[in-house]
């Protein structure tokens, strides 16, 4: 092997590992011959290489040797060090359709250079896009005929794929703003020139882009100047901090005339790859439509406040002349009640007497007269009970208080305990709810259905009645079909009166509730037709509902659905508002009218 020393080939000396491998390979077994034998023009430019941080290489003689540096190893990649000594045609055989004519170039004694050039190259075990700037350069041997080929390489592939990546994006960006659904643009640094706008731009600027493409967006659209975005376009671009308006007005040409036009906007800086600030994106929205049509609403809205508080004023003043109106007649219900009865008490009491001053005396016609004296007068005192009652009952459930219907029903049991013990009568009564209403009307409603049960019995049959209640969910179809104001409440309560009297047809079970409506004659049955008026009444009081189920012979349930306390109190109050509260502008406008209306709905509104 010719392994020279650094003094016997000075030209070698140095070269970090090419200087090595070069020094130490076996050059005899190439075209090249051992080094000593090398002309001078190759010696020089081997030296030359190899003391460079430049990547080189040489090409030499018509085999198109390689030699090359260490700053070119790394372009060379898995092909070093074979390609120490190797033609430099077999050792970029992909890419030489690509190389071929230049080197026949620098052989025929023309320089080239190439910048950027893409090489699909295999150097890594795959084939890769590649760019190089490079440079081929004839090197003379000693007879003056082109000996070889030296270049000077550089790989530019990531500036390359940078530049491509950021062209790629900036068309990406152009794309978006054309296609954007809102007004974009940009504008370049110095002057604002319009770079790149959509239509939306040029309809929102109201020019074309013949006028304003190319152009900076004060000279283009003078009559955007003078109202302060120069100044705004200046700080965004000098400070790199964002400018956002809303509703911003701005005197804009529109239909040959300059008006204002409201713009929602944004300025965000615009930056280059390295991150300089090179102008300005905008993006905008006209919204003078929305803006004129809130300020008409705004309008309409205060002309209509100053309407409703008017009509609120009358409305509290008949609220409170309809409070007076209900308190006096109520007052007059009682004493038209009073003095109606006392007539009637003394009628009973003065024939009563007569008839015992003339007990000896009577004839049984004489008394059967009396006797129907005394029923009628009966009747009648029941009926101007009854009619009170239902008066004060058509005036809701204001005074509410907690209820255990245990103990109410239990009340109207002990009242009724005389009538039930004549009867032979039996009351089952399972547990019921307590909840939030008028005792004493409940307490009438146990009171008229009992009554009821015991008074509609067969003949020769000891009534049962049954009592009972639960719960029921408020998906459940009753309750979506007798309570749809309800919503949809977590449970309504379900109460059940139940008797095994005289019953009546299906087709009456919603006539009976009708005042002075009775099936039957007073013959047969007494009664005054209002008392089911007042069991409904109650029921409508409490914001539920009531209906009946019955065969003739075979009994009659009524069934009761009652919201519970919170969905109710909510309920009953926007029940009884609901024609009022249009009228209504303010908190205390709504405080007034439920005291006024509903008194009991007063802490719904504190």
């Amino acid at each position: 092997m010719n392994n020279p020393t650094h003094g016997a080939l000075p030209f070698l000396n140095g070269g970090g590992e090419m200087g090595a491998l070069i020094r130490s390979k076996d050059w005899s077994r190439t075209p090249l011959g051992p080094p000593e034998t090398w002309p001078q023009s190759l010696r020089t430019t081997v030296s030359l290489l190899l003391n460079s941080q430049f990547p080189m290489f040489v090409w030499w003689g018509p085999e198109l040797i390689a030699l090359y540096n260490d700053a070119y190893v790394p372009i060379a990649g898995e092909k070093h060090p074979t390609m120490l000594g190797q033609s430099g045609r077999i050792a970029w055989e992909e890419i030489w359709s690509d190389l071929g004519s230049l080197v026949d170039s620098v052989f025929a004694g023309i320089s080239t250079w190439s910048e950027d050039q893409l090489l699909v190259m295999n150097r890594r075990g795959y084939f890769e896009e590649t760019y190089f700037t490079f440079s081929y350069s004839p090197v003379l041997n000693d007879e003056g005929a082109v000996g070889g080929l030296f270049c000077a390489c550089i790989e530019t592939t990531g500036k390359v794929l940078a530049a491509r990546r950021i062209l790629e994006s900036e068309q990406n960006l152009r794309n978006t703003i054309l296609q954007a659904p809102v007004a974009m643009c940009i504008l370049r640094n110095p002057g604002f020139v319009v770079e790149i706008a959509n239509e939306r731009m040029y309809a929102l600027w109201g020019r074309g882009q013949a006028e304003l493409q190319g152009k900076p967006i004060f000279e283009g659209l003078p009559e955007a100047r003078h109202q302060g975005l120069e100044e705004i376009l200046q700080n965004v671009v000098g400070n790199g901090v964002a400018f956002t308006a809303n509703e911003r007005p701005v005197q804009l040409p529109r239909d040959g005339s300059v008006q204002t036009v409201y713009i929602n906007f944004v300025y965000e800086p615009f930056r280059d790859g390295d991150g300089n600030i090179t102008g300005l994106i905008a993006v905008a929205v006209d919204v003078s439509e929305q803006v004129r049509a809130r300020r008409q609403i705004e309008e309409i809205v205060v002309q209509r406040t100053g309407e409703l508080a008017t009509a609120n004023d009358a409305l509290i003043k008949s609220n409170q002349e309809l409070k007076r109106s209900n308190n006096n007649l109520e007052e007059f219900a009682y004493a038209a009640s009073h003095d109606m009865k006392e007539p009637i008490r003394k009628i009973h009491f003065f024939a009563d007497r007569l008839r015992g001053e003339l007990q000896p005396q009577l004839s049984d016609n004489q008394r059967l007269l009396f006797e129907r004296l005394e029923s009628a007068s009966r009747r009648m005192g029941a009926l101007i009970d009854d009619l009170l009652t239902y008066s004060q009952a058509t005036r809701g459930a204001a005074e509410q208080e907690t209820i255990d219907l245990n103990r109410r029903l239990e009340q109207v049991l002990h009242d009724l305990e005389l009538e039930i013990e004549q009867k032979g009568a039996r009351v089952q009564v399972g547990p019921l709810p307590t909840l939030r209403g008028n005792g004493r009307q409940f307490q009438q409603l146990f009171q008229n259905l009992v009554s009821n049960a015991l008074k509609y019995s067969r003949p020769g049959v000891p009534p049962v009645v049954e009592i009972r209640a639960g719960r029921l969910p408020g998906s459940d179809p009753l309750v979506q079909q007798y309570l749809p104001e309800a919503g949809n409440p977590p449970f309504v309560h379900h109460v059940e009166v139940a008797d095994n009297g005289i019953g009546f047809e299906q087709s009456d079970a919603e006539r009976i509730f009708n005042m002075f409506t009775r099936l039957h004659g007073n013959a047969e049955y007494r009664g005054t037709g209002v008392g089911l008026s007042i069991v409904r009444k109650v029921v409508d009081n409490h914001g539920g509902h009531i209906w009946a189920d019955s065969r003739p012979g075979e009994g009659t349930t009524f069934h009761i659905l009652l919201p519970d306390a919170a969905e109710y109190d909510l309920r009953s109050a926007i029940s009884v508002l609901r024609s009022s509260l249009r009228f209504v502008t303010t908190f205390a406008q709504l405080k007034n009218l439920c005291y006024g209306i509903y008194p009991s709905c007063t802490a719904l509104c504190t």
